[in-house]
């Protein structure tokens, strides 16, 4: 049965954390005494203009000021602890829906189109999302503490101003979210495309087929094309809705400081006011353009988190199992050799003995991985499945990895592929039979299939782990595809 799918409300909701708490009450505190900086910035300009400033009016500024910036760094460890909680259960769950979808394991497609997600792009959605709302939070609240004090000292109009600039902004975000959000989604969409090509650069490059490499850099040169294009949309969606939002603040907050300065030409007081905090207001002008821009950038990760959701589960093609010919396979067990039709009609021989080795003989493209493929899908967790071709995680190879991560010049994530053989120090026979060996001894399965096990084995090694294989199916029942057809 087709589990439900995740919202991303729900998705995000994996950031909520102590830690996340913490960040916000420290963000209060960040804005609160920012606007006692103000406070204190308009009694001492009232101070000055009666000949009544003090040294420690100007202490009172340099430590409010100073405490509202540690606050502000503080409040970015917590929200680094949030985002990587958020990240890690995201790939528990990710992990507990998809477990066991063996069929999608040789799908080129699915995995060209789910793995960027978590090999990079969920990540940095997660970290895009908190820092935005980390951003966005701290000028609204530095925008709300100082629009309050404004109000208070100076004159009731201004707070007035600074929330009908806002309320300006967010209708014109409302009215062009629509566009803006597609923009944002294509461009999600074609990076992620150029993304998949780049993962398959390794081999086309070091392979030396002339005729391979160009075909895949036409395709790279295409996908690199159309990636920059909806980059190049998404930026000035972005850079225009902020341009046009400095504006309209701009015009609004200005035309009514000019109002209050004319209405109280004669209040030295709220004069002498509007001079000292002219350069924060001038600031709090631009907060409210940034809050503009912060919001599309908002608006385009949380439209990535569309991407995300979207794709955390794959589902296998229907037709799987028509891509068998059965009319092709064999099923040998010892002296026996069974013709099938069905799944069902194989696996029934598979569970026909609790113990053995039964080998699945077939020529090429005839769905002799597709059929073990469908036994795990059919056993569950019975089942031990190991194919042909995996990154899957061994004790032997500790932390080491055939695929990391590294950043270029401009800290933007790249792939770097390496293979694991050479990390180790091992043949690619020694790590086969290294994992066959750990396969044996670390895991207690009722059924073993092992998908050409033998495929980098020398004739030491393969006599060896035929061995090994003789062993295993003493206890278990064993499935297996050959590189080479074992002797009958």
């Amino acid at each position: 049965m087709k589990q439900k799918q995740i919202s991303r409300v729900e998705l995000a909701s994996y950031l909520l954390s102590p830690a996340l708490f913490v960040m916000l009450a420290l963000m209060v505190a960040e804005a609160a005494l920012a606007a006692a900086t103000t406070w204190l910035v308009i009694n001492a300009g009232r101070k000055v203009a009666i000949g009544d400033f003090l040294l420690r009016d100007l202490i009172g500024i340099l430590l409010a000021q100073s405490a509202s910036y540690i606050a502000g760094v503080i409040s970015w460890i917590f929200a680094e602890r949030a985002g990587y909680r958020g990240f890690g259960k995201f790939m528990l769950r990710f992990a507990r829906e998809n477990r066991g979808k063996v069929k999608l394991f040789g799908d080129r497609a699915a995995r060209e189109r789910v793995e960027p997600f978590l090999t990079g792009e969920t990540f940095r959605c997660f970290f895009d999302l908190i820092s935005e709302v980390e951003f966005t939070l701290k000028l609204f609240l530095g925008l709300v503490f100082n629009a309050i004090v404004l109000g208070a000292e100076i004159d009731v109009s201004l707070p007035l101003a600074y929330v009908g600039a806002f309320a300006a902004l967010l209708l014109m975000q409302w009215a062009l979210q629509d566009p803006i959000t597609r923009t944002y989604l294509e461009n999600q969409r074609m990076n992620n495309r150029l993304t998949a090509q780049g993962y398959t650069a390794w081999d086309n490059i070091f392979s030396g087929n002339r005729y391979n490499l160009r075909l895949w850099l036409s395709g790279f040169k295409t996908r690199l094309r159309v990636a920059l294009t909806a980059q190049v949309r998404a930026i000035v969606a972005r850079e225009g809705m902020s341009a046009m939002s400095g504006i309209v603040s701009l015009a609004i907050v200005f035309a009514t400081m000019a109002i209050v300065a004319v209405r109280d030409a004669g209040n030295v007081a709220v004069l002498i006011a509007l001079a000292t905090t002219l350069p924060r207001q001038i600031e709090m002008t631009y907060e409210l353009h940034l809050i503009a821009t912060g919001w599309n950038d908002f608006v385009a990760v949380w439209t990535r988190f569309g991407g995300v959701v979207a794709n955390m589960q794959p589902q296998p093609e229907a037709a799987f199992d028509d891509r068998i010919k059965f009319d092709r396979l064999v099923l040998r067990e010892g002296g026996d050799a069974n013709v099938v039709s069905s799944v069902n009609d194989a696996l029934r021989i598979v569970l026909a003995q609790p113990t053995g080795r039964i080998n699945i003989r077939g020529a090429n493209g005839t769905g002799k991985s597709s059929l073990l493929a469908s036994f795990k899908t059919e056993l569950g967790k019975r089942a031990y499945y190991w194919p042909p071709s995996d990154r899957i995680a061994f004790k032997f190879a500790g932390d080491v990895v055939p695929v990391e991560v590294e950043t270029d010049a401009e800290d933007e994530p790249i792939v770097v592929s390496e293979s694991l053989d050479k990390k180790l120090g091992f043949s690619s026979g020694e790590r086969q039979f290294k994992s066959l060996e750990e396969i044996a001894s670390s895991t207690d399965a009722q059924i073993y299939l092992l998908d050409e096990w033998d495929a980098n084995l020398d004739a030491a090694n393969k006599a060896k782990a035929d061995a090994l294989l003789d062993a295993l199916a003493a206890r278990a029942r064993v499935v297996e595809v050959s590189h080479r057809d074992l002797a009958v």
